[in-house]
């Protein structure tokens, strides 16, 4: 069976922890853009209190990627090996074989779940013993509670027969635009490069040009950094033909 990672932020692109875990699990030059209900709605601390991306049922549909991984699973063992290399992607503190702790898990999607009926159970134990809670949208079986991605022109992904994702546990209530936005414009230690990155990979929320119009009224300092040339330069153009 062929396993696909459903990527919706740093893991796409952070250089510094996440690379390795790339070049070894995923093929890239096979990635598949995707159609996923996501939001920025974790406030991460990592990232100096600012939000990060978040899956959520309750929000409408943005843009991500499914990655393909190098190797097909034959067994279960191969399956938990994956997930456990997508949590330590995500938690580079994670003990051997975890996939789960307070604020975040890994969550599984079956594309047939009646022709995955033993690894799903067999899934199920593993997520029990090494996580510590299920973190919505995966539930406590570590089954992710969302409908099968569709690619952008709405047809299905048919090219992996499992999804792995990494949830993270959002804020309650959700947070608005404004304090999204406002979040990045009021600290000047590189977080704001979260929301840039995200757009040159084309992982996109559908609030992201209300959050880009916030930002670029307030005009902070680092909004002239060059690196963001290309980011704000799809932004703006959006903004326009939104208008």
């Amino acid at each position: 069976m062929n396993v696909g990672i459903l990527v919706i932020g740093s893991l796409c692109w952070d250089n510094n922890d996440r690379k390795a875990w790339r070049t070894v699990h995923l093929n890239m030059s096979e990635k598949i853009p995707v159609k996923v209900p996501i939001k920025y709605g974790r406030k991460s601390r990592t990232w100096g209190n600012t939000y990060t991306m978040v899956l959520s049922n309750s929000v409408k549909m943005g843009k991500a990627v499914v990655i393909p991984c190098i190797n097909p699973i034959e067994n279960v063992k191969d399956l938990i090996l994956e997930a456990s290399a997508l949590w330590r992607a995500e938690r580079s503190k994670a003990k051997e074989g975890e996939v789960g702790v307070s604020w975040g898990c890994v969550g599984m999607l079956f594309r047939i779940p009646q022709k995955s009926a033993d690894i799903v159970e067999m899934w199920e134990r593993y997520f029990q013993n090494h996580s510590e809670v299920p973190i919505t949208p995966v539930n406590s079986r570590g089954i992710l509670d969302i409908s099968w991605p569709t690619k952008l022109d709405d047809s299905p992904v048919t090219e992996v027969d499992i999804i792995l994702s990494a949830v993270t546990k959002a804020e309650e209530p959700l947070p608005t635009v404004d304090k999204i936005a406002e979040k990045w414009i009021n600290q000047d230690n590189g977080y704001e490069s979260y929301f840039f990155k995200n757009v040159e990979n084309d992982i996109r929320t559908a609030e992201d040009i209300d959050i880009w119009k916030i930002i670029e009224k307030h005009s902070p300092g680092w909004l002239s950094k060059t690196e963001y040339a290309e980011a704000i330069s799809i932004l703006r153009k959006e903004s326009q033909s939104s208008s």
